[in-house]
């Protein structure tokens, strides 16, 4: 805080001196401000009046323009577009009149046909605005800047509208008027130099210029500045930068034209404004710089006095002060300073010199005992300067930091003792103290030997006889004990904490008496599903869902005997909240009261997954059994195939060598009837297993559900209808069509069997659904398919229905409801689902009915029909060489006898190996290889590719029992001839090697 009391006698005198000087320099100033503003109202005025002389000036103009075109429109010679006469006429009144640039006429279209300047042809002024708008208004109109090309001058124009008899506009009088004549009115008018003019036409462009027209003329004026001039009133004046940059003082007025919305024309008058204030500056200048020498001389009057009168003699008294304060309690100094208030000064300075004396006396005595109190204390008392320097500390305290003695650390900082965390609350202590606050602070200080305690101390200031803080009075006591112990007791309170508030588990304490809640978690209220407020108001005796679930009486045995137990139960919680739950509950003793702790743990998700896990568990066994038989349907199908090969085979065979009378004949047909229908049931048994054989094409399977509409009705039971829900937008499918009218009929069978003797519904629907991977996870055979979209075709039935341990069993083999059947119907089914890469959903409870949903994938492609292939009764012969591979003995007796038959020489192999052998020793002759695919030590695959590797141009017929579309897929692009399936008959084997054969002619020679 600033004291003027402070300051030095000679610094005292000059604030004077300034002080009285002060008003003289304001009154300067604000007569030089005043001076100012009158010089800027003048420039005002005279800004005002050169912009009220130009519009004056520029109306009169007008008038005349006005009265000189009247009088042209009504003489004949204009009316009658006399231009020999006319222009003599323009030429003469332009003489007369010099500030006219150019008199024309144009005629109603805009042509100019009458000029008082000369022209070289006729110029088209119809897009002008004087022009435009005198044609408009139909009368006198404005335009704007433009250079001329008659005159090749910057000019303005003015438009008067030529009307004929019947008052119509038939042509414009133009005027093209010279405003660069008012130049030398800031001179006429006495305005001071450099006072200007500017004038706009309505767009702002610049027509002339009282200074430098040819730098700014037909330039845009400053934007902001012509948008206030367009937004203000008529007339006014503003102080802003000038088209040079200098500040200026600015008036402006707009003028306008009868009739016109629009003002036609802008006029500015300016004056620099360091101009118009120049003589109130140098007035001001002048005055300054008087008062300034005034206040020079005036300054070294006032520092000479105070040095004589009053410095010299303050000097001996500070001498004085010096020896008083060094302990010379016998100084004098009123003989030396005489007179005055500083002689008075001095007589009592040395009455208080001699009660200094006195009093020193006393203060020792105080001093030795207030030293034997401080140092007897228990508690550390010590004394600190501003800057944290110790002064003073007791016994106590040196012990606490460590000290052997105050010589040690007096004058030292004890800052850098306090632990860095704390050490700018002890500094902000500190100062607060020296400001007259006391404080208190717990903090924690390293002594000298390296002893970490922690303190309490309460620091109050130390003032003097004057009441000024000279130091820092602090009393501290060691709390190190008790702050452990604190502090064990927050980290376990925190603990509890803690463990309340972040556990997943509800944790809720009861009032073992009462029955009233006294603590609970947010888990408690988020697991109930209700507030914790409300929670906490609940008693554990009065809960319906604790006596319902019999855990009521489970607390009360706890509370008795004190033994914790454990319970699952499930709830219907105040809230109206159905959840399983774990309750631990156990007794706590709290100052030798029973406490109830319950610890609950939501169970409901667990469950939901054990029952997941078990639905999943039993669903993969159904698809391993599944598997399983399946594969064994397809071996046995494989085996039985090759077994009816040799049968099927040797009848063919015996039926071309038998005679047509022959009456063992028919007991051959009856043999290759019967094995026929063997073939067919291990078709379906490959149907079964996935692995049947599927002639695949691109189809509409609603025109496959129409196309078998018909059957289908005349198949079910008269007592049921047949309904078809077919989606229009339905996808194609790639599938065997055959196959897929298998699944229809054998699904529309068994719902019209499920429906029986009585009245009942078969509903056929067909639609699109995208399955994603979680639905697929509920479905049939789901392991190898991929989420996307399907087609589903769905058989539904209001019939009897089935029962879960029905429907557990309705896809395995041989597995019928019937009283007779061999029960491959559903297995069938399963099967070629599975071969489709398609999944079944299955709906069903007794008395209510099937549903029964098969999802094919979406065709993605177009929809095309394959060509099939035809089927000759007739076998056709060949020539040439084939080498036949298959490892079963009968198989290649029967294969050479009946490719023999067709014209075939014939090698045979036991196994890959040895047909490769063959090969090589027989290449240049063998034509084509009928290579089985199953064998031992070498199998079909692995002798294809070693004989591929041999000639890559080996013509080669794989030959198995399992279906073509599995074979294909498998040897898709490794160069397979063709396909045979087992058991195959005469006819197909000599087709299938007449096919080859024309392959191999069509293919280059293998040299």
């Amino acid at each position: 805080m600033f004291r003027p009391s402070s300051l030095s006698i000679r610094f005292l005198l000059l604030l004077i001196v300034f002080v009285v000087a002060l008003p003289a320099a304001g009154v300067i100033f604000y007569s030089g401000l005043e001076f100012r503003n009158t010089m800027l109202d003048q420039a005002r005025q005279e800004t005002l009046q050169l912009s009220e002389r130009i519009a004056t000036e520029q109306r009169n103009l007008m008038m005349a323009a006005e009265q000189l075109m009247t009088s042209l429109a009504q003489l004949p010679e204009v009316k009658h577009r006399d231009r020999s006469r006319v222009e003599p006429i323009l030429r003469d009144l332009l003489r007369l009149n010099p500030m006219y640039a150019n008199i024309t006429i144009a005629d109603s279209r805009g042509m100019m046909w009458a000029s008082a300047a000369p022209m070289s042809s006729p110029i088209d002024v119809s897009t002008r605005r004087f022009f435009k708008s005198a044609v408009a208004s139909g009368r006198l109109s404005s335009g704007e800047y433009i250079v001329s090309r008659i005159v090749t001058k910057p000019i303005f124009n003015l438009g008067y509208p030529l009307k004929d008899q019947g008052g119509r506009v038939v042509g414009v009088i133009g005027v093209s008027i010279n405003i660069d004549g008012y130049r030398q009115l800031p001179k006429q008018m006495n305005l001071p130099q450099g006072a200007s003019f500017v004038i706009l036409d309505h767009k702002g462009i610049i027509l002339a210029r009282g200074v430098d027209p040819e730098r700014y003329v037909g330039k845009p004026y400053p934007a902001a500045a012509f948008a206030n001039i367009q937004r203000g009133p008529e007339t006014g004046t503003e102080m802003r930068p000038g088209l040079q940059g200098d500040s200026r003082i600015i008036s402006y007025r707009r003028l306008r034209l009868p009739g016109e919305a629009t003002p036609y024309l802008y006029v500015t008058a300016g004056i620099p404004v360091d101009v118009a204030t120049r003589e109130a500056s140098r007035a001001l200048t002048r005055s300054m710089l008087l008062l300034s020498s005034v206040l020079f001389l005036a300054c070294g009057c006032a520092i000479l006095i105070g040095k004589r009168c009053i410095g010299d003699r303050i000097r001996v008294l500070e001498g004085a002060s010096e020896r008083l304060a060094g302990g010379d309690a016998q100084v004098k100094v009123a003989a030396l300073v005489v007179g005055g208030e500083l002689g008075s000064l001095a007589r009592t300075f040395d009455a208080m010199a001699e009660q200094l004396h006195a009093r020193e006396e006393a203060l020792a005595r105080s001093e030795a005992f207030l030293n034997t109190v401080i140092q007897t204390e228990p508690e550390c008392v010590k004394m600190l300067d501003r800057e944290g320097r110790l002064q003073m500390m007791n016994s106590a305290g040196l012990a606490m930091i460590e000290a052997d003695s105050l010589a040690q650390v007096q004058g030292e900082c004890i800052y850098p003792l306090v632990a860095p965390e704390y050490r700018e609350a002890f500094v902000e202590l500190t100062e607060n103290v020296f400001r007259g606050i006391a404080g208190n602070l717990v903090f924690e200080t390293t002594g000298l030997k390296g002893r970490r305690v922690w303190l309490d101390t309460h620091a109050v200031p130390f003032r003097n006889d004057h009441g000024d803080i000279v130091s820092l009075l602090g009393i501290t006591r060691d709390i190190t004990e008790h702050r452990k112990s604190e502090e064990e007791r927050q980290e376990n309170l925190l603990l509890f904490e803690s463990l309340m508030r972040y556990s997943p588990m509800g944790i809720r304490i009861f009032d073992g008496t009462t029955g009233q809640c006294i603590l609970l978690n947010q888990a408690t209220g988020e697991i109930a599903g209700g507030p914790v407020e409300v929670m906490q108001e609940q008693n554990f005796r009065h809960l319906r869902s604790w006596r319902e679930s019999g855990l009521l009486a489970v607390a009360e045995q706890v509370l008795e005997d004190g033994v914790a137990r454990v319970r699952d139960v499930d709830l219907h919680t105040s809230f109206g909240k159905d959840v399983a739950m774990s309750y631990s509950l156990s007794r706590l003793l709290m100052k030798d009261k029973k406490h109830l702790l319950v610890v609950g743990r939501d169970i409901t998700d667990e469950r939901r997954l054990g029952e997941e896990k078990k639905q999943m568990e039993a669903q993969i066994l159904h698809v391993q059994k599944l598997e399983s038989l399946g594969v064994l349907a397809g071996g046995i199908a494989h085996d039985f195939n090759n077994i009816l090969m040799a049968i099927m085979g040797n009848a063919e065979l015996a039926l071309l060598r038998l005679p047509q009378e022959s009456p063992v004949r028919t007991n051959l047909q009856n043999i290759e009837k019967s094995s026929q229908r063997a073939a067919d049931l291990a078709q379906q048994m490959l149907a079964y297993s996935g692995k049947g054989s599927f002639v695949i094409e691109v189809l509409d399977v609603n025109a496959v559900i129409r196309e078998m509409s018909h059957m289908l009705e005349v198949s079910i039971s008269k007592k049921a209808e047949m309904r078809l829900e077919l989606d229009h937008d339905l996808p194609p499918l790639e599938v065997d069509a055959t196959q897929i009218r298998q699944v229809i009929m054998n699904l529309v069978i068994n719902a019209s069997e499920a429906i029986g003797d009585h009245t009942g519904v078969i509903s056929v629907r067909t639609g699109t659904r995208r399955l994603d991977e979680a639905e697929l996870s509920r479905l049939w055979l789901t392991d190898r398919l991929q989420a996307g979209p399907y087609v589903y075709l769905e058989v539904a039935d209001d019939g009897c229905g089935m029962d879960q341990e029905t429907l557990g069993k309705i896809f395995d083999p041989f597995f019928t409801t019937k009283f007779t059947g061999r029960g491959l119907g559903m297995a069938a089914v399963l099967g070629i689902v599975r071969g489709h890469r398609g999944t079944i959903e299955v709906l069903s409870e007794p008395g209510r009915g099937s549903l029964f949903r098969v999802y094919l994938p979406a065709y993605q492609g177009e929809l095309r029909q394959p060509a099939r292939p035809g089927h000759g009764g007739i076998a056709a012969c060949g020539s040439g060489t084939v080498l036949l591979v298959d490892d079963e003995e009968a198989i290649r007796s029967l294969g050479r006898e009946m490719l023999e038959s067709l014209g075939y020489s014939v090698l045979t192999a036991e196994d890959g190996s040895v047909a490769v052998d063959m090969f090589q020793q027989h290449r240049d002759e063998v034509d084509c290889v009928i290579l089985d695919l199953t064998m031992p030590h070498m199998d079909g695959e692995q002798a294809l590719q070693q004989l591929r590797s041999l000639d890559p141009q080996v013509q080669v017929i794989l030959s198995s029992g399992f279906s073509e579309q599995e074979i294909t897929e498998r040897f898709i692009g490794r160069g397979l001839a063709g396909f045979i399936q087992k058991p195959y008959r005469l006819a197909d084997l000599g087709q299938k090697l007449q096919r080859v054969r024309t392959r191999e002619r069509r293919q280059p020679s293998r040299g």
